[in-house]
């Protein structure tokens, strides 16, 4: 099922960079555009997030330009992130099933990573990894192909 745009067109779910205030390039941002209107709009679970981390970054920022990678950061933007390096067809009808087995295969590496950091009694890796497994379970992909809006 699409996502579609205010002016009735399919949107594609694609990896893109974003370029904040001229000052920050962020790579690996998911977003859903339209082909026809050239609008876009980030994944809403990943939104708060990158507004967030945009908003601390400007705040420090000596540097007068910088790049992020935001899948290096937020777990929804990596998977989508490693599911475009994989070639997958992100505007196939099947992305659904396909980010959900994906997402099933991630929280049980992060399971497996939490109890490495656990057994090191690592608690900074374990409150990582902990933030990273919540951003997912939290995260349901067919809520997102709902009319755009």
């Amino acid at each position: 099922m699409p996502r579609w745009c205010d002016c009735n067109q399919p949107m594609n779910l694609e990896i893109r960079t974003v370029i904040f205030a001229k000052k920050i390039e962020v790579k690996n941002v998911p977003i859903f555009s339209c082909m026809s209107c050239s609008t876009y709009e980030v994944l809403k679970p990943v939104k708060a997030h990158l507004t967030e981390y945009l908003e601390a970054i400007e705040l420090s920022l000596n540097d007068p330009y910088q790049v992020v990678f935001f899948s290096d950061i937020d777990e929804v933007a990596s998977l989508f992130s490693d599911l475009y390096k994989r070639n997958v067809e992100m505007d196939s009808e099947k992305i659904g099933d396909i980010v959900e087995a994906f997402k099933e295969e991630r929280i049980n590496l992060l399971l497996d990573v939490y109890q490495c950091a656990l057994q090191m009694n690592d608690e900074s890796w374990m409150r990582d990894t902990q933030r990273r497994l919540e951003q997912l379970s939290q995260f349901q992909f067919e809520e997102h192909f709902s009319e755009a809006g």
